[in-house]
């Protein structure tokens, strides 16, 4: 089934009021696109990946790059990735399988409130027998929650991400809180240290922190906050390429990493979820605009 198909598919059966489905942009990426009364958005069954979240009368809380790739076998720059099952660049592919598979869209379902939920579904068995389950609530705020589930016969160690891209006004103007006092690994110099009440960004930043936390987002060039909350995940990473790395990045603007930071839900490094046999385990992220 091509693209085209798919999307007509997908329509044919899932369609309603507030969820229709077509192509993003000018592309042949399949999307749902979804409108209500809080927000609109949209999502593609490739990677399970969420393109944008507008809430009403605001601006989108999501970047997308411009010069993604939006086809196999590419990641898609920007939106949601799901790094999963591993977070980071070993085994490759970097970040998993899960970000460059079709995952099969098993419902749609307008709730109580007005809020539309997508389910997706995917099924693997290398490196090991796992199926996952992807839920993402549009609303008042966007609820994206990855749950694992180990179908094999023995233990496996987890590692896993939201890698959500925020667009922000100006990164120069752009503050990071809610992370004050946790451990942090700093991936481009190596010290590891403390993280201060707040921080902002005059150079690449690619840290992990080891936090349950919520963080808030402030854009001062834009007069906005983004709060991110999370359950199910012990650690925060916080990414931004700045110049030199901008330029060496595929699929990414070389200005680009002025509107952008990401602000990841992750399980990665040290915290590592084990799995058992039949056990399960839910990562979910929360954004909303405060």
């Amino acid at each position: 089934m091509n693209t085209q198909e798919l999307a007509l598919a997908l329509n044919e059966e899932f369609h309603s009021e507030s969820v229709t489905f077509g192509f993003w942009g000018n592309s042949s990426l399949p999307a749902a696109f979804i409108s209500n009364p809080f927000c609109t958005g949209a999502v593609s069954p490739y990677g399970a990946h969420v393109l944008s979240y507008v809430p009403a009368g605001k601006k989108d809380l999501l970047m997308m790059s411009a010069e993604s790739p939006l086809e196999e076998p590419n990641g898609i720059r920007g939106g949601v990735p799901i790094c999963w099952p591993w977070f980071g660049p070993d085994p490759k592919p970097a970040h998993g399988t899960a970000r460059i598979q079709y995952w099969k869209l098993t419902g749609v379902k307008q709730e109580a409130d007005g809020s539309d939920t997508l389910t997706f579904r995917l099924s693997v068995t290398e490196p090991h027998r796992l199926d996952v389950f992807y839920e993402v609530n549009f609303g008042a705020k966007l609820t994206m929650k990855l749950t694992t589930v180990n179908k094999g016969s023995t233990v496996f160690s987890l590692t896993d991400a939201i890698h959500t891209y925020f667009r922000v006004g100006e990164i120069e103007k752009t503050t990071i809180s809610g992370l004050g006092g946790s451990q942090v690994e700093n991936r481009v110099n190596s010290p590891a240290g403390i993280c201060p009440d707040q921080f902002g960004f005059e150079s690449e930043t690619d840290n992990i922190y080891h936090s349950s936390s919520a963080v808030t987002i402030t854009d001062n060039a834009w007069n906005r906050q983004i709060l991110v909350e999370k359950s199910g995940s012990k650690t925060t990473v916080v990414w931004n390429p700045w110049i030199e790395k901008s330029k060496k990045l595929t699929g990414f603007g070389d200005e680009e990493y002025h509107i952008m930071v990401c602000v990841e839900a992750a399980n990665c490094s040290t915290d590592r979820i084990e799995l058992g046999s039949g056990e399960s385990h839910t990562l979910t992220q929360t954004i909303s605009e405060v």
